[in-house]
C-alpha cells in the first residue's frame, strides 16, 4: 500500500522568483490542507517571515537577486543567528559537496525541483510535529542525512487525474504532454493555471534571456534558462525543457561556444509558444447568444477596490479570483480593456503597472 499526508493547521512560506514553480508548490501544499504564502522577492520574504509564524519554509536556490544560501544567511542575521523553523532549499541539481554546504549553512534539508509529491510528503512527515498531520495508508522509505532509512508516507505513484476542464486544443500542441502536466500539477485547474502563467510570461522572459545573452551576462543567463527548464517541464513541454537544461549546463561550465550556437534556436522555440498557446487566454464564451448581464456600478467599484487592496498585498490568487468573477458580466468598453490589461500585468507580476491603471477611489 501507498500513503499520503493530510495536514492540520499548517502554515508554509515559499520564496521562488518563478511564478509557475512557486504556484506549483503552493497548490501542492494547499491540496493537502496547508495554508501557503508565496513571495517572489528576498526583501518581501524577510518582511513576511518576521511578521508571521510559519511551520515550514521553502527557499529556491537560484534567483536573480540572491541565491538560497545568501538568503538563509540573511534569515539567521534577522533572527539573532538561530532559526529553528524547518527550512528546505530547493534546486534542480545537487552534488555531494553542495549538499554538505547546504547543511553547514543551517538548512534542515533540500528538495529537488520540481518538488514531487512523494518527497514533499516525506519532508512534511519528517520535519513537522506529529500533531500537525494525519497519515493515510502506508509508508515508504526516504534516505536523508544522518539516517540509513526513515519510513515516511507518500502519495500514490500513479494517481488518476481528472482532465475535465483542460482545453481540447492543448492535446494537439506538438511537444506538450498534457498527461505529464496534469501529473505534475495535480489537477486540471492547476495545470491550466500553470499554462496560462507560462504563456503570459513568454515575451518578458524570452526578452530577458536574449538581453543577458547579447550582453554575455552568463551568470544571469544561466539563472533564467534554469527557470525556463523547470517551468517547461512542469507543464509537460519536455523538448523545450531539455534545450534549456543544456544551456544551463553550458552556462555553468562557461561554454560560450555552445551557448552562442544554441541560444537563437532556444529563443525561437520558446517564443513560438506565444502563438501556439494563444488560445489559452481566450474567453470560453461558448454560448454567445446568452448575453451576459451588465455589471452593476457597485459591483464594478467593489472589484476595483478589492484589486487595489490585493495588489498592494501582492496576492496573486485573490487578484485572479476578482478578475475571473468580472467575466460573468458585460463591462463598459473602457473597463473591459482595463480588466484585460490588469490580467496581463498580473501574469507578469507587474504590481506597479496594475496600481497605475487602477481607478483611484
Amino acid at each position: 500500500m501507498k500513503g499520503r499526508v493530510v495536514l492540520k493547521n499548517v502554515s508554509a512560506l515559499i520564496i521562488d522568483d518563478d511564478e509557475i514553480q512557486g504556484n506549483y508548490l503552493k497548490h501542492s501544499l494547499e491540496a493537502i490542507g496547508a495554508a501557503a504564502v508565496l513571495v517572489f522577492d528576498p526583501d518581501e520574504f524577510l518582511s513576511v517571515l518576521k511578521e508571521d509564524d510559519f511551520d515550514i519554509v521553502f527557499i529556491d536556490y537560484m534567483m536573480p537577486k540572491a541565491n538560497g544560501l545568501s538568503i538563509f544567511h540573511s534569515v539567521l542575521s534577522e533572527f539573532g543567528g538561530s532559526f529553528n523553523t524547518p527550512t528546505l532549499l530547493m534546486d534542480n541539481d545537487f552534488t555531494e559537496s553542495f549538499g554538505k554546504e547546504i547543511f553547514r549553512t543551517g538548512y534542515t534539508n533540500y528538495l529537488e525541483k520540481p518538488v514531487s509529491k512523494d518527497s514533499l510528503s516525506a519532508a512534511l512527515y519528517l520535519y513537522l510535529p506529529k500533531e500537525k498531520f494525519v497519515l493515510q495508508r502506508e509508508r515508504q522509505h526516504l534516505h536523508e542525512r544522518g539516517a540509513s532509512e526513515v519510513k515516511v508516507p507518500v502519495v500514490p505513484e500513479s494517481p488518476v487525474y481528472e482532465d475535465e476542464g483542460v482545453p481540447a486544443f492543448l492535446y494537439e500542441v506538438e511537444g506538450m504532454d498534457v498527461k505529464e502536466g496534469l501529473k505534475n500539477c495535480g489537477s486540471a485547474e492547476s495545470f491550466v493555471s500553470a499554462v496560462k502563467l507560462f504563456h503570459g510570461s513568454i515575451k518578458k522572459k524570452a526578452d530577458e534571456i536574449e538581453g543577458f545573452f547579447n550582453n554575455q551576462d552568463i551568470n544571469n543567463y544561466t539563472i533564467w534558462v534554469h527557470a525556463l527548464k523547470s517551468s517547461a517541464r512542469i507543464i509537460g513541454i519536455a523538448e523545450l525543457s531539455e534545450k534549456a537544461r543544456l544551456m544551463e549546463e553550458a552556462g555553468n561550465k562557461g561554454d560560450l561556444s555552445a551557448i552562442n550556437e544554441a541560444t537563437p534556436g532556444l529563443l525561437s522555440d520558446y517564443r513560438s509558444y506565444l502563438d501556439i498557446l494563444s488560445r489559452i487566454s481566450e474567453d470560453k464564451d461558448e454560448d454567445k447568444d446568452n448575453k451576459l448581464p451588465e455589471i452593476p456600478p457597485d459591483v464594478l467599484n467593489d472589484a476595483y477596490e478589492s484589486l487595489r487592496s490585493f495588489s498592494d498585498e501582492m496576492d496573486i490568487d485573490l487578484c485572479e479570483m476578482v478578475l475571473k468573477s468580472i467575466k460573468e458580466y458585460t463591462l463598459p468598453k473602457e473597463d473591459e480593456e482595463r480588466m484585460k490589461k490588469l490580467y496581463e500585468m498580473l501574469l507578469e507580476l507587474d504590481w506597479d503597472g496594475m496600481k497605475k491603471i487602477l481607478p483611484r477611489e
